[in-house]
């Protein structure tokens, strides 16, 4: 079995900084993974969003395989999930500025398939919701080089993962046509 793996933070950098946009890698893995939640079998309409219509060979193989192995890693529910995000020997500010473009992404992403991000009836998704929001406002530029600070991105980041997967869990079964009901066997 052919194991799943997202690109590299960098690799992703790279072949975006090709595109018209130069939008940020962590900010289009949380935009695709917004969309995979909403809606998995979306085509690949989201690459021009991504590109700014303008891609190269490489770049679209690549942006293809993150869209791919997103959709397959949230599918299974695989612990293998993560964001793409930099480093840990990046800088902590750094670190923290591409979580909230994550967050910001993977809001648009549900915006986009139609996903209702605000004014949701109370359940556990409208809080993970509500948690992501949040964090996509964060004040990164306030973030420091702490053991408390680097303890808590941490703890973001897991718990951000963590309510993706149940997140799309939850909207693809809300998204499952009912199974008939039988009350016998026999016909009538």
């Amino acid at each position: 079995m052919k194991s799943t793996s997202l690109p590299k933070y960098y690799q992703l950098g790279q072949a975006l900084n090709q595109t018209t946009l130069k939008l940020h890698p962590s900010q289009v893995h949380g935009l695709i993974c917004g969309i995979l939640c909403g809606h998995p079998s979306e085509s690949s309409a989201w690459e021009n969003l991504v590109t700014g219509d303008q891609t190269t060979g490489k770049t679209h193989e690549l942006l293809q395989e993150l869209y791919n192995a997103s959709a397959s890693l949230l599918k299974d529910f695989l612990i293998e999930f993560h964001l793409i995000l930099p480093a840990d020997s990046q800088k902590l500010p750094q670190r923290a500025e591409a979580l909230t473009l994550w967050c910001q992404g993977f809001l648009t992403g549900l915006k986009l398939v139609n996903v209702p991000i605000v004014n949701r009836e109370p359940n556990e998704i409208t809080e993970a919701i509500n948690d992501i929001i949040e964090i996509a406002k964060m004040n990164y530029e306030e973030v420091v080089a702490s053991e408390e600070d680097e303890a808590a991105y941490i703890e973001l980041v897991e718990f951000i993962r963590v309510a993706v997967i149940l997140i799309y869990q939850d909207l693809q079964e809300a998204n499952e046509p009912p199974q008939p009901s039988y009350s016998s066997g026999h016909l009538h």
